[in-house]
């Protein structure tokens, strides 16, 4: 294991039920509340791919122009509840720190953009990682493999030398598809796709990263790549 690469929304920090009141909020000023399952279907998706979604649910089809400026809308109500305190998720501050100490090269690769991921690291701790991906500086997000195949090549190393940390299925399927070694963190009715293992496999039924250390991660991809040669 060369790095660690990390999803940031619900993976480093619970940043998912103030996606989930926006991306709410938004639908009904499109004109038609969002279901649960509607909902769900957006998570780690792309800005633009949620606010497609919220449109066709409304029964409207925005122009390029307009899908801008509904993800301006979504973006500014997600600001302010991110202003509103953000709290990490059991285990990251540990490996964050044990990480930072030992050196192991650690990166944020997530479909938000620049302007709020640099707002949740200031919560997070921008320097315990090397640097950031973000979904408005890649061609195409998550579950298309750029975002994690740009992060290995600009750390130097091959994609099956690096840790994926991801909750969803799309940053999970983005990860496998870009080669890297993944451990999921999924929520109980999130479907987990087929490279990925989840983190509850790993660890005999824990499902979140709390009292894990660098040394345990390393293990996870070890046994990931054994199986893979299985």
């Amino acid at each position: 294991m060369r790095a660690i690469l990390w999803d940031m929304d619900g993976t480093l920090v619970d940043t998912e039920p103030r996606w989930g009141e926006a991306t709410y909020a938004m639908a009904a000023a499109m004109g038609r509340e969002l279901t649960p399952d509607v909902r769900a279907a957006t998570v780690g998706g792309t800005a633009d791919g949620t606010v497609r979604l919220c449109a066709e649910w409304a029964g409207l089809d925005p122009t390029d122009d307009e899908v801008g400026g509904w993800i301006r809308w979504l973006y500014d109500r997600v600001s302010v509840l991110f202003a509103q305190g953000l709290d990490l998720l059991p285990g990251v501050p540990g490996l964050l720190a044990e990480g930072r100490a030992t050196g192991v090269p650690m990166m944020v690769v997530t479909n938000t953009f620049r302007s709020l991921t640099d707002q949740a690291l200031e919560t997070i701790g921008a320097d315990a990682f090397v640097g950031s991906i973000c979904g408005d500086e890649v061609s195409a997000g998550k579950p298309d493999p750029t975002c994690y195949l740009t992060a290995a090549e600009r750390l130097g190393v091959a994609p099956g030398d690096c840790l994926v940390l991801e909750d969803s299925t799309n940053g999970m399927t983005a990860a496998v598809r870009a080669g890297c070694r993944v451990v999921g963190l999924p929520a109980a009715d999130t479907e987990v796709p087929a490279g990925a293992v989840p983190v509850s496999t790993l660890r005999g039924g824990s499902t979140d990263l709390d009292g894990l250390t660098i040394a345990d991660l390393r293990g996870f991809w070890e046994h990931l790549g054994r199986s893979r040669v299985g």
